[in-house]
């Protein structure tokens, strides 16, 4: 289990203290979300961004979730900026079959590498990127904005997606991760963990309450709490 804090959601004049406040609550992995307007209708963060969170807390993972369509751009751009995991999304790219390429230039820069799925992309796209993906992001909302809700049909996709994944990792032991974004709260995160999610991006909710330690304890006990 691992609680990866959208800072989508911080207060960016105020970002570095709350990254801050959220690592010393014990977050070892920040997702940072990477919009260009065009792909998704909102913008945010650049490779600058990861840079300077990588100078000022070099032991967090900075996990980039890029949503902009020119992925042989701005992947090689983002890997350059030091980030420990890169994900793009499946409907960004033109030839699904280039996606393990970009698997094994992430592996040889350092970086581990995901692909996120929209909601209305069939989650059998993975059966042959299992291989070489470290993570799949199940989106739970569709992406842009934060602040969303949990759509219903998302427990289903993700216990289809961990089977899916599970059979086509190609040698015994390697495990992909599942990972979910949008309307995480210690409710719907309970509900994606029992599908099978293992990693859990939390932004309104983590930093949307003013006592960012507190929802991070708070979820952190929903997620490790004893049925």
């Amino acid at each position: 289990m691992l609680i990866a804090p959208s800072i989508l959601n911080a207060d960016n004049m105020f970002l570095g203290e709350q990254i801050q406040e959220a690592v010393d609550a014990g977050i070892t992995r920040f997702h940072i979300d990477v919009m260009d307007g065009h792909f998704v209708s909102n913008l945010s963060y650049g490779p600058q961004l990861v840079k300077d969170f990588k100078r000022h807390f070099p032991n967090v993972q900075a996990e980039v979730h890029l949503m902009g369509d020119k992925v042989n751009e701005m992947v090689p751009v983002f890997a350059d900026a030091g980030a420990d995991l890169i994900e793009f999304h499946y409907e960004a790219v033109e030839n699904p079959n280039q996606i393990g390429s970009w698997a094994d230039y992430l592996h040889r820069h350092g970086s581990r590498m995901g692909v996120a799925l929209n909601p209305s992309t069939d989650v059998k796209v993975l059966t042959k990127l299992a291989a070489k993906i470290d993570q799949a992001l199940i989106m739970t909302v569709f992406p842009g904005f934060g602040g969303q809700k949990f759509l219903p049909d998302s427990a289903e996709r993700i216990r289809a997606a961990k089977e899916v994944v599970d059979a086509h990792a190609s040698r015994p032991g390697r495990r992909v991760m599942i990972e979910v974004d949008g309307g995480i709260n210690a409710e719907t995160a309970k509900i994606a963990q029992a599908a099978g999610a293992d990693v859990f991006v939390a932004g309104s909710y983590i930093f949307g309450k003013g006592d960012i330690a507190g929802q991070v304890k708070e979820l952190t006990a929903a997620l490790t709490e004893e049925e």
